[in-house]
C-alpha cells in the first residue's frame, strides 16, 4: 500500500509567502499556490483552511520576521541603531529578489480589495509595536544627549516608520531598492536635526 504524502506546512507557508508578496493577495490564485507548492487544493484546504486563512499564515510568519529584525537592531545604541535599521529597510539586497518587491503589510493594506479584518488587526499590532520599539530608542538617544529633550519621542518614531514604509511603497513602484535612497539620506538628516541645540522652531 502506497504511504500517504505528508507536507511541511513551514515549507508550504514559505512559498505562499513569497507568491502572496510578489502577487498580491487578489492576483495569487489558488492555481498559482497549488504550482508553487506542489500542494493539491485539498489538501491545502485541510492544513490551513481557505485561501484568506493561508494569506493570514503567510502574514502572520512575515509580522514575526520583521518584528525580529527590530529586534535585532534596536538594541541599546540610540542613533546608531535607527541607522542601521533604516539601512536595512533601504538596502534589501539580502532578500533576493524579494527586495525589490516592497511591504507585504504595505502591499495588503493599499490593495484595491482592501484586506480582513483579522489582517488588519494584525498589521495594526506591528505598527502599533514598532512604533513603540522605535520610540524607546529615540528616548534612549535622549538619555545619551543625542536627541534634544524636547522631542516627543512617539511622534518621532510615527514619522520614522512612516517613511520606511514609504521606501518600501518606493522600491515595490519602482522595481530597484535605490529608489530608497533619497529616504534614507533625508531620514538621516532628521535624526541629526533631532540634536540638541537651538529651540525647534515647530516644537516651542
Amino acid at each position: 500500500m502506497a504511504r500517504p504524502r505528508t507536507f511541511d506546512p513551514d515549507d508550504i507557508l514559505r512559498e505562499t509567502l513569497f507568491l502572496f508578496w510578489r502577487k498580491g493577495y487578489e492576483g495569487t490564485s489558488l492555481s498559482d499556490i497549488e504550482q508553487a507548492t506542489g500542494v493539491a487544493r485539498m489538501s491545502l484546504y485541510n492544513l490551513f483552511g481557505d485561501k484568506e486563512r493561508l494569506f493570514e499564515a503567510a502574514l502572520e510568519r512575515y509580522i514575526s520576521a520583521t518584528r525580529t529584525l527590530y529586534e535585532k537592531h534596536l538594541q541599546d545604541g540610540g542613533i546608531a541603531d535607527l541607522e542601521a535599521l533604516i539601512g536595512v529597510y533601504a538596502h534589501p539586497e539580502r532578500l533576493g529578489p524579494a527586495g525589490n518587491w516592497g511591504c507585504l503589510m504595505l502591499n495588503a493594506i493599499m490593495a484595491d480589495a482592501g484586506v480582513s479584518p483579522r489582517t488588519r488587526a494584525a498589521i495594526d499590532s506591528f505598527r502599533h509595536d514598532a512604533v513603540a520599539r522605535i520610540a524607546a530608542t529615540l528616548r534612549r538617544a535622549q538619555a545619551l544627549g543625542d536627541v534634544a529633550p524636547e522631542i516627543d519621542c512617539v511622534e518621532a518614531a510615527d514619522f520614522i516608520l512612516a517613511a520606511l514604509w514609504g521606501a518600501k511603497a518606493a522600491i515595490r513602484h519602482a522595481g530597484t531598492a535605490e529608489a530608497a535612497a533619497p529616504t534614507q539620506r533625508m531620514l538621516g538628516l532628521f535624526l541629526h536635526g533631532l540634536k540638541p541645540g537651538p529651540a525647534h522652531p515647530s516644537l516651542t
